[in-house]
């Protein structure tokens, strides 16, 4: 995912994720190289540009960092996000969170670019530790079933907090 930089604005920097599955129930994430989750296994995601849809921001992000393209999506949650940087700069972004209804592989030989993304997989989230926040994004969704309770303590050591904003999202 494709990290917001930390912003001391009054107003969310607006993203969005995808949730890509992927072949023999695996989804697919991105090891993030900066920003304020550097080091870190993410969905696919990052900020919407001011000329695109949450969803079309969803679909060149999973395409950008993953290879993958994605057929159609279903929308699983908003969330506000907020933390602070290393550097006690605080960050605030709303998340858009689709799902893809299809499976689709990471193309051979796909090769992100190194500035934004460190390396691709696609494994079962039981084989892989993402950042807390994309552990609730998962666990909201029905695909985890990561120890809530560890969840809110990685949140809390990341001085991350989280509020779902289903009240958004389209009946």
């Amino acid at each position: 995912m494709t990290t917001p930089s930390p912003s001391a604005d009054p107003a969310p920097l607006m993203a969005a994720a995808a949730i890509a599955p992927g072949p023999e129930w695996t989804l697919t994430f991105v090891m993030q190289s900066r920003g304020v989750y550097a080091g870190h296994w993410l969905l696919p995601g990052g900020r919407i540009r001011p000329d695109e849809s949450a969803e079309q921001a969803a679909r060149r992000e999973a395409a950008e960092e993953s290879g993958v393209r994605l057929g159609p999506l279903a929308p699983t949650g908003i969330y506000d996000i907020r933390g602070g940087s290393e550097d006690g700069e605080p960050y605030w972004f709303r998340m858009h969170v689709y799902r893809a209804l299809q499976t689709s592989a990471v193309p051979e030989g796909f090769a992100p670019d190194p500035a934004e993304v460190a390396g691709v997989c696609q494994v079962h989230p039981r084989d892989i530790l993402p950042h807390p926040t994309d552990m609730v994004i998962l666990n909201d969704a029905g695909l985890a079933d990561y120890d809530p309770a560890l969840v809110r303590r990685l949140l809390s050591a990341d001085g991350v907090v989280m509020a779902p904003l289903d009240s958004a999202l389209p009946s």
